[in-house]
């Protein structure tokens, strides 16, 4: 029985990752493709999705990019490629890994604000602001997972916009800590929490890398 649908594309202007990448976040919204095979030598791409028909979907999308994409063959198969990731499984795990880091970075951002105020640590405060830009980042990279390519772009934007402001907002702290007369901070308080603090971004970048995505959102 025919359980999967492979049309192959021929894409002139596809002849480098950054256009595969792309191609990827078109192709995401459509929840019946299985399967994305990229022959960036030969400008080629298969796509597997399971029935109904959804081609001309497919080939709208692509057009949109205006690669120049052309449609050149339609197959029906048994079973997808050996190896192949679903899609549907492959955005389930994004979505649960981006989860956990959003809250590992989140809970970190209150700890570390907290005793860093309480022991008036500079550095505590600055990893604190950095915490919650990843925090930030990781919830946009959750709107954006599944979303067209311009929603991607202006997520993008802004993540890196916020990322900025707090990083002038700890700078401008630092400059008046330097210009005012300041308490010497606890230091025990600053190598306890920043150590865990550490082990925490480990943890994190162990849980992105197991996804294994070429994606712009997970990158």
């Amino acid at each position: 029985m025919i359980r999967y649908q492979k049309v192959t594309y021929n894409i002139p202007g596809m002849d480098c990752p950054s256009e595969e990448r792309m191609i990827r976040m078109q192709l995401q919204p459509i929840g019946a493709i299985r399967h994305l095979a990229f022959d960036l030598s030969k400008r080629r791409l298969e796509v597997y999705y399971e029935m109904p028909d959804v081609t001309e979907q497919i080939t709208a999308a692509l057009e949109q990019l205006a690669m120049g994409a052309v449609l050149t063959s339609t197959t029906g198969v048994d079973n997808l490629p050996a190896g192949a990731t679903t899609a549907s499984l492959t955005v389930a795990k994004e979505r649960r890994i981006l989860w956990i880091v959003l809250a590992i970075n989140f809970a970190f951002f209150v700890i570390e604000m907290t005793t860093g105020l309480i022991s008036r640590s500079m550095g505590l405060v600055a990893d604190s602001l950095d915490m919650l830009a990843d925090a930030v980042v990781y919830a946009l990279a959750l709107y954006a997972v599944g979303g067209a390519v311009a929603t991607k772009k202006k997520v993008a934007r802004f993540a890196g916009y916020f990322q900025i402001a707090l990083a002038l907002i700890g700078f401008m702290e630092v400059v008046r800590r330097f210009i005012g007369a300041e308490v010497m901070p606890d230091f025990r308080t600053m190598i306890i929490v920043s150590s865990i603090a550490l082990i925490a971004n480990i943890v994190c970048l162990v849980l992105l890398q197991s996804v294994r995505s070429d994606e712009a959102h997970i990158k």
